[in-house]
C-alpha cells in the first residue's frame, strides 16, 4: 500500500520539458481540518479514511495549465468512494463529455470540454488506496492532447506500489 501522495505526484522533470511547477501543497485533515472538495465534505473525507492529498499546478510551454490532485486513503474502499463521488460530481455538473481512452489503474475515465479559451480534459483514476485526478487546460485543440494527459497519468500510476 502506498502512503505519501507527495511521492506519487509528478515532479517537474517527470512532467516533461518546458513544464514548470507553479504551486504545490500537501495536506492532511490534521493540517487542514476544514478540508473539503466540491464533491466531498470534511465528514465524507473522514468517513472514507482520507490520509493525505498533494495538489500541484504546472504550466506547460507557459500556456497550458495542468493540475494534479493525488489523494491517499487508508484503504482501497475509501479511495473507491472518493473516486465514484468525484465522477458523479463531474458528470452532473457539466464538466464535458466522455472520451474513450485506455484504462489506467483499476478504473479510470476522461471528460473533455471545449470553450472559447481552449479545451479542458479531466482524467480520474483509481489504483490501490490512491485516487488521482489530473485536469489539463490546453490553449490549442490538437489530437495529441488526450495522449499527453494519459501519458502523465501512466507516469503517476507507475509510481503507485
Amino acid at each position: 500500500m502506498t502512503g505519501r501522495s507527495i511521492d506519487i505526484a509528478l515532479t517537474q522533470a517527470e512532467a516533461g520539458e518546458k513544464t514548470e511547477i507553479v504551486y504545490e501543497n500537501v495536506c492532511t485533515l490534521s493540517t487542514e481540518p476544514e478540508l473539503c472538495f466540491n464533491y466531498a465534505t470534511t465528514h465524507d473525507l473522514k468517513k472514507w479514511g482520507f490520509s493525505e492529498g498533494c495538489f500541484s499546478c504546472l504550466l506547460k510551454d507557459k500556456k497550458d495549465t495542468i493540475i494534479q490532485v493525488i489523494t491517499t486513503y487508508k484503504d482501497n474502499e475509501g479511495a473507491k468512494e472518493a473516486y465514484e463521488a468525484d465522477a458523479r460530481y463531474l458528470k452532473r455538473h457539466g464538466y464535458g463529455k466522455p472520451v474513450i481512452t485506455k484504462t489506467i489503474g483499476e478504473s479510470s475515465f476522461m471528460l473533455m470540454k471545449k470553450d472559447s479559451e481552449g479545451i479542458t480534459y479531466n482524467l480520474l483514476f483509481l489504483k490501490n488506496n490512491i485516487f488521482a485526478a489530473i485536469s489539463a487546460k490546453y490553449k490549442k485543440d490538437i489530437p495529441d492532447n488526450p495522449g499527453h494527459l494519459t501519458g502523465l497519468a501512466e507516469k503517476i500510476e507507475a509510481k503507485i506500489k
